[in-house]
């Protein structure tokens, strides 16, 4: 495949408008945080099909966020965004603090379905799904939010340990644990659903983002200041680290093949005034090395793989853009203007949602 690029219609961003009702085929959605908007980017073309404004008018005024993370339901009905308030105008001059919120968004109407306050201050970073509960990582108070989406409201907060600073966040294929990048001090946090139980696990440095096998044999765990890789064995609880190479600018998020053999990680640097990275990391699952290097542009922040495992989808930072890329050659194929500062990605196909 040729690789293309596709700006922005500028009607479509300026509006926020919607397509008509359905549109067929695989859809990626990217959370653009400074913009305040979710991406929908058609899977097969790059083609952006809508850029979905979470801005709130009620209370009289007019309420802006940012989106950080977002990710697709299992029936691939709702995509659900963590978002800040950046700001709010009663239309007096006049603003006042506002609730976090988790927002759901209809995949096909590209319409806001849900709001679903969760706190101020928090600093709600990461969601992840199990049927019709959310888990809301909370940066601010080390915490994880257990959400009842059909209640719409907080039905549980899990503590975690002081300074933990949560941030990524995986499940494992049942639903009964949940993995936990800690930025704070540095470490994993592995949470027991069923009783709220924590074990910790202490990293050299900062936990960005987590990853969990198919099979639920292990966890990873991007680990910024050090610039590795740490591997958890979930069976022996045995952790091992692995170095990226030298020339690395800093991992972030990272996210297993559907096979189990390979990671991809985002290798963004930027933070703590390390270079802009511009490089997707493939890590051998069984020996922890990089066997394939892909060339995108500045900033590569969240990264998901297709289903079939044939495709990557990465949100650059930097340039403001969502690339696709061929998991076998490292190829770029399609490269799509955003928005400023994209960050999370899910991918949504016809009967389900990347997990």
């Amino acid at each position: 495949m040729r690789p293309t690029t596709l700006l922005a219609p500028l009607a479509l961003l300026a509006c926020g408008c919607s397509p008509e009702a359905t549109f067929e085929g695989d859809r990626v959605f990217v959370a653009v945080e400074e913009d305040g908007v979710i991406a929908a980017v058609d899977a097969g073309s790059g083609e952006l099909l809508s850029a979905i404004d979470l801005s709130d008018g009620a209370g009289g005024g007019a309420s802006a966020y940012h989106v950080h993370n977002v990710q697709g339901s299992a029936d691939a009905a709702t995509v659900w965004a963590t978002a800040m308030p950046a700001s709010h105008d009663h239309g007096d001059g006049e603003g006042d603090a506002m609730p976090e919120e988790l927002i759901g968004v209809d995949t096909r109407t590209h319409q806001v379905r849900a709001r679903i306050p969760l706190g101020e201050g928090i600093h709600a970073a990461h969601v992840v799904l199990h049927g019709d509960t959310a888990y809301v990582t909370a940066n601010e108070t080390d915490a994880v939010l257990e959400v009842d989406l059909q209640a719409e409201e907080v039905a549980r907060t899990i503590p975690l340990p002081a300074g933990s600073g949560p941030h990524g966040a995986r499940l494992t294929g049942d639903g009964g644990t949940l993995v936990v990048a800690g930025m704070g001090a540095g470490s994993i946090e592995v949470v027991d659903l069923a009783t709220g139980g924590v074990e910790s696990y202490p990293l050299p440095g900062r936990g960005v983002q987590a990853a969990v096998l198919p099979g639920d044999g292990a966890a990873w765990v991007t680990v910024f200041d050090t610039v590795q890789v740490a591997r958890l064995d979930l069976v022996t609880r045995e952790l091992t680290l692995f170095d990226l190479p030298e020339d690395s600018a800093g991992p972030v998020q990272v996210y297993p093949t559907p096979d189990g053999a390979h990671l991809w990680v985002a290798d963004q640097g930027v933070l703590d005034g390390r270079p802009v990275g511009d490089r997707l990391l493939r890590v051998d699952a069984a020996t922890g090395e990089v066997d394939l290097v892909a060339q995108v542009g500045g900033g590569p922040h969240g990264v998901v793989v297709e289903p079939d495992g044939a495709t990557v989808w990465t949100t650059l930072l930097v340039d403001g853009t969502l690339q696709s890329v061929d998991a076998q050659t490292g190829e770029v194929l399609t490269t799509t203007q955003v928005g400023e500062a994209p960050n999370g990605v899910t991918c949504v196909h016809e009967g389900g949602s990347t997990p």
